[in-house]
């Protein structure tokens, strides 16, 4: 059984025509798959919806089997904090707390004490040499040493499901191969990794592709 699956997912904005329309896939444990395409074609889109953070106009997502994107908003906002990783495209980083505080906020959210979420958090920033800035705030770090954050914090609850968009499109060389080495690092632990991404460096590196 596939940890994730998707089974004839349409989704559009307004009343235009669907992005999607009846697209299926299956995302196995222990595989990172980029999703690519032209910009305009719902990658993110469809990260947000294999995400939970939006709903299918029509189909299902499944996670281990269960339809979640039909769950209620407090089960799907669950799901997500327990099972899901989520790596944005602008990093998105709360500008008025600390990058310590971005990394363990969701952390918190489930429950986990602040002294283990902040032990950890510590670690994965070390990891990705941003630790001597987790008293800056994000304005105070650069683009690439914010989405490295972001990765922090999305990797913090060891998730199951890790979905990145555009992961390396800020970083440099050196920096992305970091990134990509620990997004196979963490699928090799037993999770589904999916990338949205325009990189080929990183494309070459998935274990599969599919083309928007």
């Amino acid at each position: 059984m596939a940890l994730l699956e998707a089974r004839g997912i349409s989704f559009g904005y307004g009343r235009g025509v669907p992005i999607l329309d009846g697209w299926d896939a299956r995302f196995e444990a222990g595989e990172v798959v980029a999703i690519t395409g032209p910009s305009g074609r719902g990658k993110s889109t469809l990260l947000y919806l294999l995400g939970l953070m939006l709903a299918p106009r029509a189909g299902q997502v499944l996670v281990d089997g269960a339809d979640a994107a039909s769950q209620r908003d407090a089960a799907r906002a669950r799901m997500r904090a327990g099972l899901f990783g989520f790596v944005f495209q602008d990093a998105a980083l709360d500008a008025t707390r600390t990058v310590l505080d971005n990394v363990i906020e969701t952390a918190l959210y489930r429950g986990q004490p602040r002294e283990e979420a902040k032990a950890r958090a510590l670690e994965l920033m070390a990891q990705f040499g941003v630790d001597l800035r987790a008293t800056h705030k994000p304005g105070q770090v650069s683009g690439g040493q914010a989405q490295r954050i972001a990765l922090c914090r999305a990797l913090l609850n060891r998730p199951r499901i890790l979905l990145a968009d555009e992961p390396t499109g800020n970083l440099d060389q050196d920096s992305a191969t970091v990134v990509v080495d620990a997004m196979r690092s963490h699928a090799v632990s037993g999770s589904t990794v999916i990338v949205a991404t325009h990189d080929p460096a990183l494309v070459a590196r998935c274990d599969r592709v599919i083309q928007l």
